[in-house]
C-alpha cells in the first residue's frame, strides 16, 4: 500500500461531508487539513488553510477583503471574468459526474482536478462561504464595483466555472446581482434547474443581462422541469457534452475538424439546430457585438452547443 504523500481529494470530500460549509463547519476543516498538512509536511496547504482560517474568525462586518481572489479574469481559453465554488457539494442538480461513494468522490467531472492546488481548493471554499451570507455578500458587491470601476464599457461574467447555484436563495441573490450591475453581462452552464423553475414560478423578474446554457447530464434535464426551463426567459439553449472517437477529440482540441469529424459531432445530438463548441470562449462566433455564442440569447437561442467530451 503506497504511503500518502500530499492532501488528496478524498481526504478534502470526506472532510466537507463530515462537516459541512456552515461557518463553524468550515473552520472545522480547515483545522483538519492544517493538522494533515502538518503530518505531511506540505506547507502551502498549511499556509494557504491559515490565511483563510484567520480571515473567517474576524467577524465579518470588519474582516475587510478575503486573501483569495474572488474573480478570476481569464486566459486563452477563457477570457473573461468568472466566479467559482466548491464542485459538486454545490451542485445539487449534479447527475453522473458527480457522486459519493464511501467518502470517495466518484463521477467525471474535471473541477476536482484544481484540488491538487491549495490556493484553488481554498478560493471555491472561500466563495462557497462569500455567497451563503447576507453580510459577505456585500464583499462580492464592493469586488465587482472595483471591477467595473478599473474597466470601461460591459463586462462579460461566467457564473461558475466550478460549482452551481446552491440554493433559492444564492440564485436570487446572483440574479439581483445582475439586475444591479447591468454593464455585466453574464451567462453560465448550470443543472439547478430546480432552482430556475422554482424562483420563476415566484413570478420573478429575471434579469436582461444573463444567458442561461443548460448543462447536459443533469438529474433535472429530461424532466418536466428541463421543459419548463426552455420555456424561460433567460434559456439561452442546452450545452452538450458528446463522446466521440478519440482522434475527433483530437482533431477539435487542434482546431482542425474535418466535414466528417463535423458530421459525427452533430449526429449525437437530437437537435434541429447545432453549433460546435470550437474550444475557445472569446472569439468562437463572427458577431462583434457578442463574440461568443453561450452568452449570446439573440443569435443563439434555442441552439444545441455541443463539445466533445475531452
Amino acid at each position: 500500500m503506497k504511503s500518502q504523500k500530499t492532501i488528496s481529494r478524498a481526504f478534502l470530500a470526506r472532510l466537507i461531508t463530515k462537516n459541512g460549509l456552515k461557518g463553524a463547519g468550515v473552520i472545522k476543516t480547515l483545522e483538519a487539513i492544517t493538522a494533515e498538512a502538518h503530518r505531511l509536511n506540505k506547507s502551502a496547504w498549511i499556509q494557504n488553510a491559515l490565511k483563510l482560517w484567520q480571515w473567517l474568525l474576524k467577524p465579518a462586518s470588519t474582516a475587510g477583503a478575503p486573501p483569495f481572489t474572488m474573480f478570476t479574469v481569464g486566459n486563452s481559453k477563457l477570457p473573461f471574468v468568472s466566479w467559482s465554488t466548491l464542485p459538486g457539494f454545490n451542485c445539487p442538480g449534479a447527475g453522473a459526474c458527480f457522486k459519493i461513494v464511501a467518502g470517495l468522490v466518484k463521477g467525471w467531472c474535471y473541477s476536482f482536478k484544481a484540488w491538487r492546488y491549495p490556493s484553488a481548493f481554498m478560493r471555491q471554499l472561500q466563495n462557497t462561504v462569500l455567497e451563503s451570507g447576507p453580510v459577505f455578500r456585500q464583499i462580492i458587491h464592493a469586488e465587482l464595483e472595483r471591477i467595473l470601476a478599473s474597466t470601461p464599457g460591459p463586462i462579460t461574467l461566467r457564473l461558475y466555472v466550478d460549482g452551481d447555484f446552491p440554493t433559492l436563495e444564492v440564485l436570487r441573490f446572483w440574479m439581483d446581482t445582475l439586475k444591479k450591475f447591468p454593464r455585466l453581462n453574464a451567462y453560465g452552464y448550470s443543472k439547478s434547474l430546480h432552482l430556475f423553475k422554482e424562483l420563476d414560478q415566484t413570478g420573478y423578474q429575471w434579469p436582461q443581462n444573463y444567458a442561461l446554457n443548460m448543462s447536459s447530464g443533469g438529474i433535472h434535464e429530461h424532466t418536466k422541469t428541463g421543459a419548463y426551463v426552455r420555456n424561460m426567459a433567460v434559456y439561452r439553449g442546452d450545452f452538450v457534452a458528446v463522446d466521440v472517437d478519440r482522434d475527433t477529440v483530437k482533431r477539435w482540441s487542434k482546431q482542425k475538424l474535418t466535414k466528417a469529424d463535423r458530421r459525427e459531432i452533430r449526429g449525437k445530438v437530437d437537435a434541429k439546430k447545432v453549433f460546435i463548441c470550437p474550444k475557445y470562449c472569446g472569439e468562437c462566433t463572427l458577431i462583434k457585438e457578442n463574440p461568443h455564442a453561450c452568452g449570446n440569447r439573440e443569435k443563439f437561442g434555442g441552439v444545441s452547443i455541443v463539445i466533445p467530451v475531452h
